[in-house]
């Protein structure tokens, strides 16, 4: 996640207080050291990465889907936007509000 951006924050807040069992570790990306990163700095920039339980790196919208699946409640979110038209639309979607997340209230 971006420490430096509010609504990466937000997001971070909002996913912690639904997530009961505490199976989700966010590591802001600014404040970590290299070694603990996945990917080089400039990827983390551009996207967001979650580390599934089985090692596999997830980016954009794949990772806030497999977000939602772990957040009881919310589980219906991520089957539906698995599906068109939301997993067309999704990706492109993700990109713009990344690219422009700094500039969200």
């Amino acid at each position: 996640m971006d420490g430096g951006c509010s609504l990466c924050r937000r997001s971070r807040t909002w996913c912690e207080a639904r997530d009961p069992s505490e199976s989700m570790v966010f590591l802001d990306f600014r404040s970590a050291a290299d070694a603990d990163l996945p990917l080089d700095r400039e990827a983390h920039q551009k996207s967001m990465w979650v580390r599934a339980d089985d090692g596999t790196l997830h980016q954009g919208f794949a990772a806030w889907r497999l977000i939602m699946r772990e957040i009881p409640g919310w589980r219906w979110l991520a089957r539906l936007t698995g599906l068109p038209p939301f997993s067309w639309f999704g990706p492109p979607i993700y990109r713009l509000v990344a690219r422009f997340r700094r500039h969200l209230p």
